[in-house]
């Protein structure tokens, strides 16, 4: 098989199988989380797998946004080829597939050695090191990938999910959320990662979740995944009489939705009771 298409194919196979870094809005699947800067028992979204290992709605900074080279910092993370490997995260991988992970993350690695201003190859390099379980290595491509982008958002959303989700670090989380919506506020998927850390995971700040998607609303304002959000959040709250104003608000931006009317009708018949 040629080799380029060997890595295509490759590459697919782990973005099918990675973590979700755009986390986008309404699944709804329950998973535990206990961090070391607060904990909880709630119930949290699980991720969805995106089309592309670093999936932007828009498109990645041109080079008129990197810094000039003399601007660069040196790397001071993990060895980029290095290949620790957690072995419960590639149970998922047959041994041919991991070696060919482990093959095309030292090729990342060393590629980025060589040329520490390859953008896209420390996004890729973060993803590959995430998915076989190198999580403080991941952090470190991603850390080092919004130091030379300052102005990109998908590297601080990867760093918020991460830092969310398996570092639990929620303070570290929400400070990469609030940069990702800062670069890029026309992205749903991060003001409903940033509420959902809220919600689920920072209860002293839970009353921030629904002013998050507010924001998001007031910034997208035809955006109906965001009004989703914001009326998925108050039936979580069991403010119901909330959530149907949402769900009416959704459907008057899809109004063909009978999934939409049918929860609409659902909730009313709550309020009755």
């Amino acid at each position: 098989m040629n080799k380029k298409l060997t890595i295509a194919l490759v590459l697919g196979f782990i973005v099918v199988l990675s973590f979700v870094f755009r986390s986008k809005i309404g699944q709804l699947a329950s998973i535990g989380n206990r961090g070391q800067e607060g904990e909880t028992n709630s119930p949290m979204p699980s991720p969805i797998v995106t089309s592309t290992p670093y999936a932007s709605p828009t498109p990645v900074p041109s080079d008129a946004l990197k810094p000039a080279p003399s601007q660069i910092p040196a790397y001071i993370g993990r060895p980029t080829e290095e290949v620790r490997v957690n072995p419960e995260e590639v149970k998922i991988f047959s041994e041919a597939q991991k070696q060919e992970i482990y093959r095309l993350l030292q090729n990342f690695g060393k590629s980025v050695r060589e040329k520490p201003d390859f953008f896209a190859g420390w996004l890729q390099l973060g993803l590959l090191k995430k998915n076989i379980g190198d999580y403080e290595g991941a952090r470190d491509a991603w850390e080092y990938a919004s130091i030379i982008r300052p102005l990109n958002d998908v590297s601080f959303a990867n760093l918020g999910q991460l830092y969310w989700r398996y570092l639990h670090l929620f303070s570290q989380s929400e400070k990469n959320f609030k940069m990702a919506i800062k670069n890029n506020p026309h992205d749903a998927g991060t003001y409903a990662s940033l509420s959902d850390l809220y919600f689920y995971s920072m209860k002293e700040k839970a009353d921030l979740a629904d002013d998050v998607l507010l924001q998001g609303i007031a910034a997208n304002p035809a955006n109906a995944d965001i009004f989703k959000a914001l009326a998925v959040l108050y039936e979580r709250k069991k403010e119901y009489a909330n959530a149907i104003e949402w769900w009416q608000k959704t459907l008057a931006l899809d109004p063909q939705n009978k999934d939409i009317i049918d929860r609409i009708d659902g909730l009313k018949k709550k309020l009755e009771q």
